[in-house]
């Protein structure tokens, strides 16, 4: 199965297995399922710490900035040797935009403001995980053909 299609599929609820070995999956030291699925236990951690079940607490101006997390590291470190490839900055910019969306929650939380919270989650954090997982994708299998 190509990539694009997988990551399709999995971004639709679909239990896919990526038939990709270990080494397959190395973005220079970002492994690819590690953190796509990183990504999506970081957004339920999230959505529980909104709905108070979850004792861990988020400054909004620290989620709001990108180059904290795994990934944001992995981008401004060992992921910059990839910065050639158009696909490298379409990674970052929803990288971005993912965290400042995140931020931007959390603050509507902290507000009182918990359905905007939540509903936002749902909706525009969702959607811009989906994107950073797609450039993700589309970033390994363009170094990957080169």
């Amino acid at each position: 199965m190509d990539l694009k299609l997988w990551i399709e599929q999995y971004n639709a609820g679909k239990d896919v297995p990526l038939n990709l070995t270990t080494a397959q999956q190395d973005l220079h030291g970002l492994h690819l399922l590690e953190a796509i699925e990183a990504h999506e236990a970081w957004i339920e951690r999230l959505e529980s710490t909104l709905r108070g079940k979850n004792p861990e607490e988020y400054d909004p101006a620290v989620v709001g900035v990108d180059h904290l997390c795994k990934l944001g590291k992995w981008l401004y470190s060992d992921g910059l040797c990839l910065d050639k490839y158009p696909e490298y900055e379409v990674v970052k910019n929803a990288h971005a935009r993912f965290h400042q969306c995140a931020g931007d929650i959390l603050q509507n939380h902290r507000k009182g403001y918990l359905m905007e919270a939540i509903s936002a989650l749902r909706h525009e954090l969702i959607d811009l995980s989906k994107e950073v997982k797609v450039a993700l994708v589309s970033l390994l299998d363009k170094v990957q053909t080169n």
